[in-house]
């Protein structure tokens, strides 16, 4: 019980982080959804239309809620995550269908019919385009690990909500607007003065929407001819976002500022439990001395698992504040500790780890970001070759906290048994050794009855005798054969030596690993400097080096990521050939995919961010979201075709003027939706930024990518005359 006046508080608190991430992601949930219905109402210019598409937000996310707990899936950094950044996906399907209602209501009076017209409209495309962005996570299921369980959670959580918007889009929207949507909702009301500032604010964006959609159609018709002038550009986008790849910088996971990190240290082999306190002190002077933290607990000799350590071993939590009440990240506070510390003890080797990331590190099998294996037979060589290299590698800008491997030696007592003298009383060497161990750690002596309890009872020589190495050679040694009784000194000499504090082996071969820390430069850029040192220094004649750490999880994860992508590619096409029943549409609409990359790499690149499993994650969300737009566009043109017998040209024309509103309404809801993530606003948005900043970057580029590439592509192919009921005929008569 603690005492009256004083209050505990722990330096590192798991729980509190939890809470303030949790809060962060549901003020980013508000925030986009605030945003998204915003969209809504300045495209559609009507409160009561807009409620009609914005409700089905909080229901989508309750029934989701509720799924969760079905399948037994949790509130976590993942599943919160995807329910932020489903607030822009959710509503895409509503609007849609929406937006095609009001357009039906303007066309003919019966409510009813206009309501069953537009549904029937867009059952189908709006089902086909939902059903190719949840294909794309099934892959998911293929990853292994940390990394599987993070985005399976993600997945799981992302494809319930879309495919509960798609239920409610489709039976809730409908019923909503034939029961509450008046003749005046779907009047065009430009002409009247609006009564409020909002209102004429509305009117003026609704009228330059028509502006656009007027100067959409025009520009549409100088592009379609053009399609080597299109095709240069996509081939110059390529360029471009190969260019990129090679400047944006490569990572494993996001960084998260965590609120408190823990220093561990290691002074030099043989170090004094006394001279590794006061080395200490000068370290916990330097943090205290830090306006960002504002506790500290220190161990020596005892790490965080609580087991006793060498005394030269420990670590030292420190507790940031709030990160509103800082002004710099938990990343700048460590980088001015560590320069700090390495100024004042030189020799004292440090290493700083956030808790959390360092948990995930581990389980993913990679303690630290970078690890250099040495693996031979000869371990001086080993050493040799990594103090060689050494110099090169600390030079390395962002390259933090190295250490060569190279462990400390260990001050010992060697103590060789003269053979023939311990003989003469009858001992061998065997015997002496357990003499003097006997002496030094004590032997079973019985034990004492005290009351109804037994303790049992060790003897050993006294503390002044054991810890003085002069002293060791006047132990008595016992023979028990001669019950001879002879001093240790003539029977052993003593030499004193160093050893190795630590010995590696992997898969039964010897090794030492090289790690180190970074530090404000992306971890590939790194690794690409750490390979240009070991090219310029080879590895001896039968000696070897393999790259681990969270670089070789990172390079795993790529490829696994890389084949997601492959096949979410794939599903994506399987299920728009079912569709169009022909392969030159989903080819067409795909191929926007990787133009649309161009410009995530892009925004990833002027933020600063990494290319990491986040948002390469974000790049696997985006071909479902391009293919959406792609859809809707194609499946009217082809609708039009149908009912009307048009040819391509003047059906895709009028399909890219009519969906143009919702395509912009939808890519809006959606980028606005994913702001406050992209933002990383909040404890715990770390993880999510990287993702939602792909998207963004990469929807805002497909979206011309989509109203001008494809309907340009397609006309180049099937040619600008080209009918359905030709396309027909000829399978017939095939």
């Amino acid at each position: 019980t603690l005492p009256p006046g004083v209050r505990f508080k722990p330096v590192y608190d798991q729980a509190a982080l939890v809470r303030d991430a949790v809060s962060s992601v549901r003020d980013a949930m508000l925030i986009g959804a605030a945003l998204a219905v915003l969209i809504l109402l300045i495209f559609l210019r009507h409160i009561r239309i807009t409620a009609i598409s914005a409700s089905v937000i909080p229901l989508t996310l309750s029934i989701t809620v509720f799924i969760m707990s079905l399948i037994h899936q949790s509130f976590n950094l993942m599943t919160l995550g995807a329910m932020a950044i489903a607030i822009g996906l959710v509503i895409d399907d509503a609007v849609v269908v929406t937006e095609n209602i009001v357009r039906h209501l303007k066309i003919q009076s019966d409510r009813k019919a206009a309501v069953r017209a537009a549904v029937q409209e867009l059952v189908w495309p709006v089902t086909t385009s939902t059903i190719t962005t949840v294909v794309v996570f099934l892959p998911l299921r293929l990853l292994q690990g940390v990394v599987g369980q993070f985005f399976s959670a993600l997945s799981i959580t992302l494809t319930i909500a879309v495919l509960v918007s798609l239920v409610l889009a489709l039976s809730i929207i409908p019923l909503l607007s034939e029961q509450y949507l008046r003749e005046d909702d779907t009047e065009d009301k430009s002409a009247e003065k609006p009564a409020s500032g909002f209102g004429r604010l509305l009117e003026g964006v609704g009228r330059g929407l028509d502006k656009v959609s007027d100067k959409y159609e025009e520009s549409l018709d100088r592009v379609l001819p053009n399609v080597r002038i299109v095709l240069g550009i996509g081939a110059a986008l390529l360029v471009l976002g190969y260019l990129g790849q090679r400047f944006v910088g490569s990572g494993f996971l996001p960084d998260m500022d965590e609120g408190a990190f823990v220093l561990d240290y290691v002074t030099p082999g043989g170090t004094a439990l006394a001279e590794t306190d006061r080395e200490i002190h000068i370290v916990e002077k330097i943090l205290a001395g830090t306006p960002e933290i504002v506790a500290t607990s220190r161990r020596t000799g005892a790490e965080l698992g609580l087991f006793a350590t060498s005394q030269n071993v420990g670590d030292i939590a420190a507790r940031l504040r709030p990160s509103k009440d800082r002004s710099r990240s938990i990343f700048d506070v460590m980088d001015e500790v560590r320069d700090k510390v390495t100024t004042a003890l030189p020799r004292l080797r440090i290493d700083f780890v956030q808790i959390l990331s360092d948990v995930i590190n581990d389980l993913a099998g990679a303690a630290h970001p970078v690890e250099l294996k040495l693996f031979g037979p000869d371990l001086s060589a080993l050493e040799a070759y990594a103090q060689k290299i050494e110099p090169s590698l600390s030079k390395i800008a962002g390259l933090e906290d190295l250490y060569n491997g190279v462990s400390e030696p260990s001050a010992e007592l060697l103590m060789s048994v003269k053979t023939a003298e311990a003989n003469k009383i009858g001992l061998t060497p065997e015997q002496v050794a357990a003499g003097l161990s006997g002496a030094l750690l004590g032997v079973d002596a019985g034990e004492v009855r005290l009351e109804d309890r037994s303790i049992r009872v060790r003897a050993r020589a006294p503390d002044s005798l054991r810890f003085d190495a002069s002293l060791l050679g006047s132990i008595p040694i016992v023979s028990s054969t001669t019950k001879g009784i002879a001093p240790l000194g003539s029977l052993a000499t003593f030499q004193s030596a160093d050893s190795r504090g630590e010995l590696l082996r992997e898969n039964q071969q010897q090794m030492i690993s090289m790690t180190a820390g970074v530090s404000g430069r992306a971890l590939g850029d790194v690794m690409n400097d750490v390979k240009t040192v070991i090219a310029k220094n080879p590895v001896p004649s039968g000696l070897r080096i393999e790259l681990g750490g969270q670089y070789a999880s990172q390079q795993e994860s790529f490829k696994a990521l890389l084949l997601v992508l492959a096949l979410a590619g794939a599903s994506v096409i399987a299920v728009m050939v079912i569709q169009f029943e022909s392969f030159v549409e989903p080819l067409v609409v795909l191929a926007a995919a990787p133009l649309s990359f161009v410009g995530a790499l892009g925004l990833l690149l002027i933020t600063g961010t990494a290319l990491n499993v986040s948002s390469m994650m974000g790049l696997i969300l985006l071909v479902g979201l391009v293919v959406k737009n792609g859809i809707i566009l194609l499946d009217f043109t082809r609708h039009r075709m149908l009912t009307d017998g048009l040819a391509l040209e003047p059906a895709i024309k009028e399909a890219a003027k009519i969906r143009l509103r919702p395509i912009l309404m939808t890519t809006l809801c959606t980028l606005f939706g994913l702001l406050p993530l992209a933002l990383g606003l909040g404890a715990g948005s770390e993880l999510q930024k990287p993702l939602a900043l792909a998207v963004i970057g990469g929807l805002a580029l497909s979206t011309p990518i989509t109203l001008y590439f494809v309907p340009t592509i397609l006309v180049a192919i099937r040619g600008r005359n080209f009918k359905l009921e030709q396309a027909r005929e000829k399978v017939v008569t095939a």
